[in-house]
């Protein structure tokens, strides 16, 4: 039975679980069953919409995660809150990326500059032209680090905005956001600019942020479960039933609706005691843990793991290209969360430092402390090894 909890569990495990799924669907979306499978790849050909979960997590946690530091200290520190975020992310971005312009690859000036995107946090651009992304094989969907961290530029900014003008205001001016953002949209496809532009443009298409910022402020907290199942459902058919992303009318509305479908299904996740406590299983909620090392090795993983297979008497068929797949997308998960990440994510910095306030100094300086900390921090490493 689906029952309503009144706190709002930020950080939990079923966050981690809901992470798998988001990653799953991305994962299914990309290696979609041929025509003798048509009621999956009609199902799969929405999985992109993982990413949008994604994003409305990240807004969530990181939104929440402002305000309990705000609540313990009466401060949030930018500079740390971006160093955080650099040692999660760009370490195995940028080592996985180098591994495979070595390995798949030979360097051209293509190849330099997608590693440059991608190094700059500018790789969703360079992706209005995906072509430019195969220049290394297999990273490709990075670009979604880059737009995630355009994302991490401005909420520390929208955090101090909702502290200075208060709930009801900072709300108002989330929800008039979205229809200049819908008419900017509008704007791109009358130009004839590709559909593509907008896909990978946070600022065009925010829906699933600001869906996450409105659960982790509490906004949907007296929202019940039934009214958020049936706000997911009627999201859902509403993707099948809307003209696809890349389709002139898909392009302006879509976003809308699976903002709709991230926020519900964050809603349900962490409300919905059944369906949390499945979340919070603990081989769901493990797989949620290591789900970055997934989404980063998962287009590496599914090649590699076809041509092993194909070196045994395996019959090859989707559901065992999709089993290897994933098995060995797993176990390099796995292996990298362990002896790669973990040891990096136990840098980061635990102590506050100066007092950010809505009145501190721009996020550029921020970014700037944050960026020669790293520096600092990444010198004495080396030293000591």
């Amino acid at each position: 039975m689906l029952k309503k909890d009144t706190k709002t569990p930020i950080g939990t495990d079923q966050l981690d679980g809901l992470r798998f799924f988001a990653f799953a669907a991305v994962f299914f979306f990309h290696f979609q069953a041929g025509p003798e499978m048509p009621t999956l790849s009609f199902f799969q050909k929405q999985g992109w919409i993982g990413v949008e979960v994604f994003f409305a997590i990240s807004a969530f946690l990181l939104f929440g995660l402002f305000q309990q530091e705000h609540d313990k200290v009466g401060r949030i520190n930018v500079s740390q809150f971006y160093i955080r975020r650099l040692l999660r992310i760009y370490p195995l971005m940028m080592v996985f990326s180098i591994a495979m312009l070595v390995t798949y690859s030979s360097p051209s000036w293509a190849a330099v500059g997608w590693l440059a995107g991608l190094a700059s946090f500018v790789g969703n651009y360079i992706y209005w032209f995906p072509e430019k992304a195969q220049a290394v094989p297999n990273t490709a969907h990075l670009w979604t680090l880059a737009y995630e961290f355009q994302i991490y530029m401005i909420l520390p900014l929208l955090f101090f905005a909702y502290r200075a003008v208060g709930k009801r205001a900072f709300v108002a001016g989330l929800i008039c956001a979205l229809p200049i953002c819908l008419v900017g949209r509008a704007a791109f496809v009358m130009s004839g600019i590709s559909s593509q532009a907008v896909y990978v443009t946070p600022i065009l298409r925010p829906e699933a942020t600001i869906a996450g910022i409105l659960v982790g402020i509490g906004v949907t907290r007296g929202i019940s479960i039934k009214v958020a199942c049936a706000a997911l459902l009627c999201s859902l058919a509403g993707l099948y039933i809307l003209p696809d992303m890349h389709t002139a009318s898909g392009t302006v509305g879509v976003y809308l609706v699976t903002g709709l479908f991230a926020g519900s299904l964050l809603h349900v996740a962490l409300y919905a005691d059944a369906i949390g406590a499945f979340l919070r299983w603990a081989p769901i909620a493990y797989l949620g843990r290591i789900s970055f090392g997934l989404y980063v090795f998962h287009l590496w993983a599914f090649t590699t793991a076809m041509t092993m297979t194909r070196m045994t008497p395996i019959h090859e068929s989707y559901a065992t290209r999709c089993i290897a797949g994933l098995a060995f997308c797993i176990a390099a998960a796995t292996a990298s969360y362990h002896l790669f990440e973990r040891p990096l994510l136990r840098l980061k910095p635990r102590s506050y430092g100066p007092k950010m306030t809505a009145g501190s100094p721009p996020i550029a300086a921020s970014i700037a402390s944050a960026v020669g900390s790293l520096a600092k921090m990444s010198v004495r490493v080396f030293q000591r090894s």
